[in-house]
């Protein structure tokens, strides 16, 4: 046996190194998308707050415009003015895969068969107008019946009437300042009910105006 050759011998590179790294990459992916796999129901809100916990674990810093506010902050304070404010008999905040909607009956807002607002309630929508002005979300404001038909010289059903509530809403937010371009006008008559239109409390609940903040315009 030549030593001389065995000394000069080098040992074998590992040239294999990579595939930890490509592992470690992989796993990541995975539980990436088994979580979202996981949101069966979108929640704009925890997509907002994943999105932040991922952009700290990766070591980014979220870009805010002072004094803008997220959707997670809009909830809490949209609920916070509604516990304040004893409202909770007729306006609520919920989350859906569209945003945040806050619901005010139409019962408080314009008197039967008419979209005239009520002056009464002027108060009640400029609470919600500095959360309105601090974000930067676009804003569907619908309007909702219940099933009892319309047919007068003004409002020749449900349609124009849901429409014209949820316009009035509209202008009184453009008219205390908020920018036009950022609102939408919709009507939805009696087809999206909350509750079956079978009884008069029922009804009472359908007719309603949402304003909902957008998570994608």
């Amino acid at each position: 046996m030549d030593i001389q050759k065995l000394k000069k011998k080098k040992p074998e590179e590992n040239t294999e190194e990579w595939l930890t790294t490509y592992a470690d990459m992989m796993t990541l992916l995975m539980t990436f998308f088994v979580l979202l796999f996981s949101m069966s129901t979108l929640d704009p809100m925890k997509m907002e707050q994943f999105s932040d916990a991922m952009g700290k674990a990766l070591g980014k810093k979220k870009a805010q415009q002072q004094g803008r506010v997220s959707l997670l902050q809009i909830s809490k304070d949209v609920q916070q003015i509604i516990e304040e404010q004893n409202m909770e008999d007729f306006v609520e905040v919920s989350t859906s895969y569209r945003g945040i909607t806050i619901g005010i009956k139409s019962d408080i807002l314009f008197e039967r068969g008419s979209a005239s607002l009520n002056p009464n309630i002027f108060p009640i929508l400029d609470k919600f107008l500095p959360t309105i002005k601090n974000s930067e979300y676009q804003i569907a404001v619908e309007g909702h019946t219940d099933s009892d038909p319309i047919r007068s010289e003004i409002f020749p059903s449900n349609w124009e009437l849901s429409t014209s509530r949820a316009s009035k809403v509209v202008n009184y937010y453009i008219s205390v300042g908020v920018d036009p371009h950022r609102f939408r006008a919709i009507g939805f008559a009696d087809t999206r009910p909350k509750e079956p239109n079978d009884s008069v409390e029922n009804k009472k609940a359908n007719r309603r105006v949402e304003m909902t903040f957008l998570s994608i315009s």
